[in-house]
């Protein structure tokens, strides 16, 4: 029977619902919005076998359709409302009124031009009756910032034809609805797959912040076109579903006739409080109409149908998802977008690579069905280890190794194989150059080495595919080149390794004439070391004169400057990287190396959508390169897109499992979040995988200090420094005596690690810290003085890193320049709201200003790891013995 079991909540919340009006007019509204031969079913379906409600309802409907609405209608009725603003007009002296984009039920929107920022954007104003639904809406959609939900900007009060006004600014989108995309038909597999994807990531970052849509469904989805020209799924209008039970729910209820009633869950027919559940319940309903064409129930489907069951069987491939999206009981369902994408991630994983590349639904299956029954069976993690050589070819052969490491990151994987190359340069970073080194230090499976000599006018290489495990050669190769044919070397190494594999034979790549190849190659290995960067330039500058028309001399060139400009701050460096990836680009900016040098530079320089642009195009090209997932990854979180950043770090782990890049930089995106613990985890995984090197024991030392996990702490750096001693191991060190407060010994390592550089304001806010701890007033001030100087140059070289602002704002602060730190941090918090590490320099920077309540505003809704650094923070004391940081803190434990 309806009503038993499937809606305990309202048992349990309502002894005598026919006594509640909101409870009956709900019903009644909602009944009298389903067809009429239905309405007596929904009404025994939404009252639960409860018979006063039941008569309650049925009296109230009765009435309504005798009176056929006449109680609603006012004796005087208002006249029609007439749009408030007209094309020409200026709101609050910022807003250009360009034309009227549409009209709803509850308001109109205007194309605007925003005169202060200089941005298109839309302007939404109420109807009479609806204002009081526009503070909801700028509260709720303000929290979340993803490329899949509409951002809203902010709320003004501006004069119109009916006097003062409430009106947002958001995100102006140009599109059509996801219902009319559905109505007009034609849509792809491969489409409605990116368009479900998108739709899930949006509204799971919504339920990630606490925030509930409430009325889920295809109007309230716009598809518009990225900034790469792909499609863009943007969810809108949060915060106003109108739900029944509220007031004015008469007129909603009515329009759901129309069909938007399709998407509402069973709760919320009955009046019930919206949750990520029913939002839940309205994405299923749109997976369907992706999925299978169609919404999961018919128009002539009876209402007690909806209330107690599942919907039929639509796609075997998704009909697990898409029921427990769909079960009445909110309880059964999934609780959160987010599980919704989890559960699906697994359907669509093989679906949405054919997508991407543009493959036809049939060639989709066959690839899905090919990974699960020819899955690879084994992993090969080949390290490309240094040659021996003498001095004067050293640098040539690094070159042509890492070509020949590129060459082979750019296979697909075999049916029984597959492969992650770990290139020559982090071999020589961490000083590996023997097999069984690779092992341990690189974590790798297979090492490719030998020995490069040069043979009267020729070069001799020998080379040698070794197992590291039992140090077996699976192969030797040999041979002898011309300076001409020199160029050829690296195809023929990579050759060597893919038929001894099995490998499926090398992609055809770019590369350089001959004459240029031998200064490109040496030029190409030294800009990969900072110490050599400055030998790389004219070996470069070489190979630009001798093969003028490559892109690839071009770009390699435009990287060693621009490494030379990090190292140096010399603005020429920057402006001749700059001309030099123009001049790559000039011959041809659609080449995987022109790609990522143009990343790597629009992503330090602060330009992170033209960053984003280019490596989206890299993976057109080259879609399963780790690498240039990774370099992906770096570049959402540097923008504030944390969700995709997680995404792409996971892509390349998917794409190179066993690589421990990609588990130090996604352990290195945790830590920036503040997620210790599974920072913690990502970078065990890297000492699992990299067992002697030094940059990982370090990186795990650093989250096991902030838990405060000391010794183990203590015992990581410890395994770093006898690997390679750093200054951020030294730091490290200091940081575990200073937070015991034992600023004297902690000095002695900061100024160590000072003096081993490179210079960095972070290292000399700890230095002034100790010193300041220590009573060493003149040079604590010294010390924040310095890094003051050097906060403004790391400003200078990328102006939106809004974390070096906060580090300048707390420099100011701890040298009394109260103005400009408060200036600082105010605009640091704005640029980078999201970031862990902006909000607690925030913390701090106010309780040096002494303004406790600003640091208290701060910590509300922090993650637990920012109140475990405020208990060991020394400076901090004086703040957790307040009244508002002790109610904050009770208030944060009794939710966790």
């Amino acid at each position: 029977m309806p009503g038993n079991g499937y809606f305990p909540a309202w048992k349990r919340s309502m002894p005598n619902k026919s006594l509640d009006d909101d409870l009956v007019m709900s019903a009644v509204d909602l009944a009298l919005a389903s067809p009429a031969e239905q309405r007596d079913a929904y009404i025994r379906a939404a009252c639960g076998g409860d018979s006063d409600l039941i008569e309650q309802v049925r009296k109230y409907v009765e009435l309504e359709e005798r009176l056929d609405g006449f109680l609603e209608e006012p004796l005087f009725p208002p006249p029609p409302d007439e749009p408030p603003f007209q094309r020409g007009d200026l709101l609050a002296d910022r807003f250009d009124i360009l034309g009227e984009v549409g009209e709803g039920g509850m308001g109109w929107v205007y194309e605007a031009w925003d005169k202060k920022l200089e941005r298109r954007v839309a302007i939404k104003c109420a109807k009479s009756g609806f204002h009081k639904r526009l503070p909801p809406e700028v509260a709720h959609a303000r929290e979340i910032a993803h490329d899949n939900v509409c951002k809203v900007f902010e709320i003004h009060t501006v004069e119109g034809a009916r006097g003062e006004i409430d009106v947002i600014s958001m995100e102006f989108l140009k599109g059509e609805t996801l219902a009319a995309r559905l109505q007009r038909g034609g849509i792809s597999r491969t489409e409605a797959l990116g368009l479900a994807r998108q739709i899930c990531d949006g509204l799971a970052e919504a339920h990630r912040n606490g925030v509930v849509h409430g009325d889920v469904k295809g109007n309230n989805v716009i598809i518009t076109k990225g900034p790469d020209g792909a499609e863009r799924a943007v969810i809108t209008d949060f915060g106003l579903a109108r739900r029944p039970g509220m007031a004015g729910a008469r007129g909603t209820a009515q329009s759901m006739a129309g069909g938007a009633m399709d998407y509402m869950a069973p709760e919320i027919w009955k009046g019930e409080k919206a949750t990520p559940a029913s939002d839940v319940y309205g994405l299923g309903v749109i997976l369907c109409e992706l999925f299978a064409g169609r919404r999961p129930f018919g128009a002539d489907t009876p209402v007690e149908e909806r209330f107690r069951g599942k919907p039929p069987s639509l796609d075997w491939k998704w009909d697990r998802v898409l029921a427990k999206c769909l079960d009445p009981d909110p309880a059964r369902r999934f609780q959160s977008a987010g599980e919704v994408e989890k559960a699906l991630k697994k359907s669509w994983r093989w679906y949405a690579i054919a997508a991407a590349a543009g493959i036809a639904l049939a060639a989709a299956v066959s690839a899905a069905t090919y990974q699960i029954t020819t899955a690879p069976q084994e992993v090969a993690r080949l390290a490309v280890l240094p040659f021996a050589a003498d001095l004067e070819s050293t640098a040539l052969s690094q070159g042509a190794l890492l070509d020949t490491g590129n060459r082979l990151s750019h296979l697909k994987s075999s049916r029984a194989r597959r492969l992650t190359v770990i290139p020559v340069s982090d071999a020589l970073q961490n000083k590996v150059d023997q097999p069984a080194k690779a092992r341990t230090l690189l974590g790798a499976t297979l090492a490719l080495t030998g020995e490069w000599r040069r043979d009267g006018e020729g070069i001799q290489i020998s080379a040698h595919l070794i197992d590291t495990s039992s140090l077996t050669h699976l192969q030797d190769w040999q041979a002898t080149y011309s300076k001409d044919e020199l160029p050829n070397a690296p195809i023929a190494l990579a050759g060597m390794v893919t038929s001894t594999l099995r490998l499926p034979p090398l992609a055809a790549v770019a590369t350089v004439n001959a004459a240029a190849y031998p200064s490109y190659s040496a030029g190409a290995a030294l800009a990969r070391r900072n110490p050599d960067v400055e030998r790389a330039l004219p070996l470069l500058q070489r190979a630009v004169d001798l093969d003028p028309a490559s892109p690839l001399t071009h770009a390699k060139l435009a990287e060693a400057q621009w490494a030379e400009y990090t190292i140096t701050k010399d603005p020429d460096w920057q402006k001749r990287a700059l001309a030099s990836l123009a001049a790559a680009k000039a011959r041809n900016g659609d080449v995987l190396e022109v790609l990522l040098v143009s990343g790597t530079i629009n992503s330090a320089s602060g330009w992170f959508e033209e960053a984003k642009t280019d490596l989206l195009r890299a993976l057109d090209l080259d879609r399963n390169n780790g690498d240039v997932w990774r370099q992906l990854g770096h570049v959402y979180e540097d923008s504030g897109q944390s969700n995709q950043a997680l995404d792409a770090y996971r892509k390349a782990i998917d794409l190179q499992p066993d690589y421990f890049k990609n588990h130090l930089d996604l352990g290195a995106y945790y830590f920036n979040l503040g997620d210790y613990e599974d920072a913690a985890r990502q970078r065990e995984q890297t000492v699992t995988l990299a067992p002697d090197m030094a940059d990982a024991h370090y990186a795990l030392a650093a989250p096991y200090l902030n838990m405060g996990r000391y010794a183990d702490a203590e015992y990581q750096l410890n395994l770093a420094k006898q690997a390679q001693d750093t200054a951020r191991v030294e730091m490290g060190f200091g940081l575990i005596r200073l937070y015991q407060d034992q600023p004297e010994d902690a000095i002695s390592y900061f100024e160590k690690a000072v003096a081993m550089g490179p210079a960095s304001s972070l290292y000399y806010i700890d230095l002034g810290t100790a010193y300041r701890r220590a009573h060493r007033t003149a040079e604590a001030n010294a010390a924040y003085e310095k890094g003051l100087g050097l906060a403004r140059t790391e400003l200078k070289q990328n102006p939106l890193d809004g974390y070096s602002l906060s580090r300048r704002a707390y420099l100011n602060a701890c040298l009394n320049n109260r103005e400009d730190a408060e200036t600082d941090i105010e605009e640091a918090i704005k640029m980078s709201r999201n970031s862990f590490n902006v909000r607690w320099m925030g913390v701090q920077t106010y309780e040096y200003l002494e303004e406790h309540d600003q640091a208290v505003e701060l910590l509300k809704g922090a993650p637990a790891s920012m109140f475990t650094l405020a208990s060991q923070s020394l400076d901090l004391a004086p703040l957790r013995a307040s009244n508002a940081y002790q109610r904050l803190l009770a208030s944060h434990n009794s939710k966790n």
